[in-house]
């Protein structure tokens, strides 16, 4: 198995390479570079950053969050008492419990209650595609997640740690549309003795 470094052992190896990549760029920038030349100058510079910067906030995040297996552990408690009679063990699981959601709630978590760039989670993600689709899917867990804009920049913010078990039917409801090994007819059936709607 490979050897990862630490969040901070990435930051102190690649810190030095972001700070000649971009000097590097803006060396380029009041030159006659050719189109070609600043494009170069520009993509080494930004990959490098970025993933010098995931490094740094990484860094400063817990690499377990007990918060976030605490939340999710309540979460199935409370699946489990009100539908473990009812619903297969394997429409009773928990998801988004990989490191990516885990460390959007992290990010969160430490600015609680305050408003948190997008932009800054992307960083955190190294993903500039499915990172605001997966800070939304911690609200589906029942997790206390408002998106909206300030001054057209899209934040995120956690307003609490409070979680809303109302959700749980719609886990259940989306565990069985994702599972294969069911036909269509006993997945109805087994949202309709549990009292689970199917949208």
């Amino acid at each position: 198995m490979k050897n990862r470094r630490s969040p901070e052992g990435e930051w102190k190896r690649l810190r030095p390479d972001a700070e000649h990549a971009l000097q590097m760029l803006l060396s380029e920038i009041p030159s006659h570079a050719t189109p070609q030349s600043l494009f170069e100058a520009y993509t080494y510079a930004k990959d490098i950053a970025a993933r010098a910067m995931q490094s740094r906030m990484l860094g400063d995040l817990p690499a377990e969050n007990k918060q976030f297996e605490l939340l999710r552990a309540k979460i199935k408690q409370e699946m489990d008492s009100r539908y473990k009679e009812l619903v297969p063990p394997n429409l009773l699981r928990i998801p988004y419990s990989g490191k990516t959601h885990e460390h959007l709630f992290s990010l969160l978590q430490k600015n609680l209650a305050q408003p948190v760039q997008a932009a800054m989670l992307r960083i955190v993600t190294a993903d500039n595609v499915h990172t605001e689709r997966r800070a939304r899917e911690l609200r589906e867990l029942g997790l206390d997640v408002h998106w909206y804009d300030i001054e057209e920049i899209s934040v995120y913010e956690l307003r609490s740690l409070n979680i809303d078990f109302a959700m749980i039917p719609a886990i259940i409801r989306n565990n069985a549309r994702k599972n294969k090994s069911m036909t269509k007819e006993q997945k109805q059936l087994i949202l309709r003795k549990a009292g689970i709607s199917e949208k």
